[in-house]
């Protein structure tokens, strides 16, 4: 009876084991999926509801963050200016009170849903959100690694965040908020400036 029990425990934790696994499995195709980028003409001829600047190591402008909205999606572009690259990014999209912060307030990076790395370096980079999965007015914390090029050989790494609001004074980390209404207009979108394109 004891051999019975024994091995219907082992069956049981297999099984829970196995389910465990294909969840992280399932959750880690989502954030894939949330994190791949699309290729930047998603956002060719629209104008940027916000743009700042992508500050690296507080002192630098390596680039810009702009984010666009249309009628089904939010945008978030990275890009880079000349000799600058982006090794990696981490990105969240959303609720002002839900950003990942430990108890200082500081932002956990490895926390933003969205992240990617891009080994050898890309200068541009988007990401698109559906508007349905965001509240009317919500934030935006872009985070990069990046490196500067000179003569193809890197002088310069660094931390970079678009410019906006500190989240404590003990840290640079920003981030910045829009609301949707303040940038898409329906009526424009189908009477105005888009339809006479």
């Amino acid at each position: 009876m004891k051999t019975k029990l024994r091995y219907l425990f082992i069956g049981a934790l297999t099984l829970s084991l196995m389910a465990c696994e294909q969840e992280n499995i399932s959750d880690s195709e989502n954030t894939a999926k949330l994190s791949a980028p699309v290729a930047n003409t998603v956002v060719s001829g629209m104008q940027p509801c916000v743009s700042t600047n992508l500050n690296a190591g507080q002192h630098f402008d390596s680039g810009d963050v702009n984010l666009y909205v249309d009628l089904n999606n939010v945008y978030v572009e990275y890009t880079t200016n000349p000799n600058w690259y982006i090794k990696k990014t981490h990105l969240y999209v959303g609720s002002c009170q839900l950003i990942p912060r430990n108890n200082a307030g500081n932002p956990m990076i490895g926390q933003f849903p969205i992240s990617n790395t891009y080994i050898t370096g890309t200068q541009s980079v988007i990401y698109t959100i559906p508007k349905s999965s965001l509240p009317e007015c919500f934030c935006v914390a872009a985070h990069a690694e990046v490196f500067r090029k000179e003569n193809g050989v890197i002088v310069q790494t660094e931390t970079a965040w678009a410019a906006g609001e500190r989240f404590t004074n003990r840290n640079w980390a920003t981030f910045f908020s829009a609301c949707q209404s303040d940038c898409f207009d329906i009526e424009d979108y189908y009477f105005g400036s888009k339809n006479a394109q």
